[in-house]
């Protein structure tokens, strides 16, 4: 193969880079946003360790999710109004304001050393509705920065950028905490937070391209009967929602390194990362993701990967519950099931590159931001939703039925429901049809 055209193989394979070369603003969004994401799942583990900390409770600790996922649903819609309503960059920042005060508030909080679990609650709620808010709106923000051929790329830097926060972010938290406590790690947060506000700060105004009119109410309906009519989009959204809700075994992580694969905390720190890694791979390898025009077949193809790597995992499990290694960890178990997860995170996580990409092409303008919060919606809710059912089945048959169901029911799901929507197999990148 002549130089040249390993040169141009490699450009294709490898994670593409245009985004950041051809896109100051974008550049400057994407690095801030980051460094901000990595510092919000920093916080995420310090408020949970903070929490239990102070209560010795796993219910407690549980509160600061559900507490805050109420305003995050009815605030998160609002918040897309606000980006399609607004100057994107004024929302944006202003998020991110309220959100760094939050995360200051936690820092002062642990500095004096007080030990109130309401303001715990209330700040960690507020940094999370509004984080969430800032990044509907961020999202939004991007095809106003960037040419639609360069979309996938801009959705594998996102994936990386989502890896990043999900293996450095609690890493950091722990070794923070360790070091100088939980004000350490607030702190940390504090500064990285500010990367994600001054890359908002140096954008240009990105006011409306059209009026959005009515009532606040009014245009969440409006949004809502957007995806109504758009058959394409609405089904994207579908496919994750079907994904999360059959197919999430992490509720199951703590009890498989407790009891079927031993190992303990180590083994669950495993086992939560290997997604994460999955993520990562497929982002850095994602060049070719750019010259896919049937986007989405590709995402129907990835799905049902993901379904298979799912039911693989509870194949895995279900082997070592038959042959069980007394007192010592399952190693060989362990392994073959990280790699099945690191396998349903890449196929995942392409999945998501092209989900976003269609989100951001095939939606107008003056409904981005409202179609955003939805898919927000859909990514906080529907994990949500999967670790009920999957820890349901679990409780009610053995450890190993709701992954290796799961994954089953996942693909007969997609195969029946994609069967009414077959305008999403031909969805074609060079004429986005919502």
């Amino acid at each position: 193969m002549s130089a040249p055209a390993e040169q141009t193989r490699k450009r294709r394979l490898l994670l593409d880079l245009s985004p950041l070369r051809e896109s100051p603003a974008f550049r400057r969004l994407w690095l801030g946003n980051t460094l901000g994401s990595i510092g919000q799942e920093m916080t995420v583990v310090t408020v949970a360790l903070q929490v239990y900390a102070l209560t010795g409770s796993t219910f407690a600790v549980s509160l600061v999710a559900g507490i805050a996922l109420g305003p995050m649903i009815v605030l998160g819609l609002y918040g897309g109004t606000l980006a399609d309503r607004f100057d994107r960059r004024k929302v944006a920042l202003t998020a991110s304001v309220v959100s760094w005060v939050a995360i200051a508030v936690l820092a002062a909080h642990a500095v004096l050393g007080g030990t109130s679990l309401w303001l715990i609650y209330t700040a960690a709620t507020v940094n999370s509705v509004f984080g969430t808010i800032g990044g509907i709106t961020r999202r939004a923000i991007v095809p106003r920065l960037l040419p639609q051929h360069l979309l996938p790329a801009a959705g594998a830097l996102n994936g990386i950028n989502m890896g990043l926060m999900a293996t450095i972010g609690p890493l950091l938290a722990a070794a923070a905490v360790g070091a100088g406590g939980f004000q350490a790690a607030f702190l940390v947060d504090v500064l990285l937070h500010s990367a994600a506000f001054l890359g908002v700060w140096t954008l240009p105004a990105l006011r409306p391209l059209d009026a959005v009119v009515g009532t606040s109410l009014q245009a969440i309906r409006d949004g809502l009967g957007f995806l109504r009519r758009a058959h394409n989009v609405r089904f994207s959204l579908q496919l994750d929602l079907i994904a999360m809700a059959l197919a999430q075994p992490r509720v199951l992580f703590p009890a498989l390194g407790a009891v079927t694969l031993g190992g303990g905390v180590a083994t669950v720190g495993v086992l939560s990362a290997a997604s994460a890694f999955g993520t990562v791979l497929a982002s850095f390898f994602s060049g070719w993701t750019g010259s896919v025009r049937r986007q989405g077949r590709a995402i129907l193809v990835v799905t049902y990967i993901y379904a298979v790597s799912i039911m693989a995992g509870g194949v895995v499990l279900l082997l070592a519950v038959l042959h069980p290694r007394g007192d010592e960890a399952n190693i060989a178990a362990i392994v073959g099931l990280t790699v099945t997860l690191a396998i349903g995170g890449v196929a995942d996580s392409i999945s998501v590159i092209f989900r976003m990409t269609i989100l951001q092409a095939a939606v107008p303008d003056q409904l981005r931001g409202r179609v955003q919060s939805i898919f927000s919606l859909v990514v906080t809710g529907g994990p949500r939703v999967g670790d009920v059912v999957t820890g349901a089945v679990a409780s009610l048959v053995t450890l190993w039925s709701p992954v290796l169901a799961g994954g089953a029911a996942m693909i007969v799901v997609i195969w029946l429901a994609s069967r009414r929507v077959p305008s999403f197999a031909r969805y074609d990148r060079d004429n986005p049809q919502p």
